[in-house]
């Protein structure tokens, strides 16, 4: 059995605001390295066969932080790469869980970019009160990711960039 500090080194979680590539570099990282790669918002739409706005629409934002938050606390380490949602940093409970077993990437992406890739009127599903602007959001989490993240990614830079980078995080650590 590997050492937790081995599990940890070749397991990665990804953090950031909607819109910052955590999906797609997720997905680019592990096809490169032939690893698996979970995103959980897509386990969260599967579960409740309904996309995340239709989930918060129907129930409200906390429902949606409660089951993202159920969904990562029954992650391991079999989980190589993961794309969490923007909020998963509202859960205590579920950031030292990843903590647990993989390296926590924050991947940072000015406001200006976040605000053109999820275009303002785009239903993302965001966890977060009806009414709360994209800055706002932005605003409250930043401190969060800040406070998580073992390493910090350039989320302005393009995305072969950042999966090389990734690389040399899950190759070298």
């Amino acid at each position: 059995m590997p050492s937790k500090s081995l599990q940890k080194m070749n397991n990665i979680s990804f953090i950031g605001m909607a819109g910052c590539g955590k999906s797609t570099i997720g997905k680019a990282v592990s096809t490169k390295l032939n690893v698996n790669f979970i995103d959980t918002d897509l386990l969260i739409e599967k579960k409740y066969q309904a996309s995340l706005e239709e989930i918060k629409n129907k129930y409200d934002y906390k429902f949606v932080r409660a089951a993202e938050e159920e969904v990562i606390l029954n992650l391991n380490s079999s989980n190589k790469i993961i794309a969490t949602g923007g909020s998963a940093v509202y859960s205590n409970k579920s950031m030292e869980h990843l903590k647990t077993f993989s390296s926590i990437i924050y991947i940072r992406t000015p406001l200006e970019i976040i605000i053109e890739r999820i275009d303002i009127g785009q239903e993302r599903g965001l966890a977060v009160p009806v009414g709360m602007s994209i800055p706002d959001i932005y605003s409250e989490r930043e401190p969060l990711y800040q406070k998580y993240h073992d390493f910090i990614l350039d989320g302005s830079k393009p995305v072969e960039q950042l999966v090389n980078e990734v690389e040399k995080i899950y190759l070298n650590k």
